[in-house]
């Protein structure tokens, strides 16, 4: 009598365990992977037509005096809420203004 006792809890543990393992969820994706945004292109690549959308994106217009530098870097006047402004992009597409 005393060993089916023993059986008895040994296979409720066991079955304790196996029901715990069965609603256990899977890993889910790194973050990080799930979350990746496509890398803006370099300006170094960029045609000019590409680099005048890029400024344009950033709610400038009437872009004029787009020129390329030799580091890649684009320089550009454009208009932005009533006020000109010159601009440059630098080559990880970050736009900066110089007045």
């Amino acid at each position: 009598m005393r060993s089916m006792i023993i059986i008895a809890t040994i296979a409720s543990l066991t079955a304790g365990g196996a029901f715990a393992q069965y609603g256990a969820k899977q890993p889910a994706e790194p973050a990080a992977a799930a979350q990746t945004k496509p890398a803006a292109p370099s300006t170094a690549a960029m045609s000019e037509a590409q680099a005048k959308a890029r400024i344009e994106s950033q709610g400038y217009a009437n872009v004029s005096g787009l020129k390329r530098a030799a580091n890649g870097m684009w320089s550009a006047k454009a208009m932005k809420a009533g006020k000109s402004h010159e601009l440059s992009l630098d080559t990880r597409g970050q736009i900066t203004q110089h007045n």
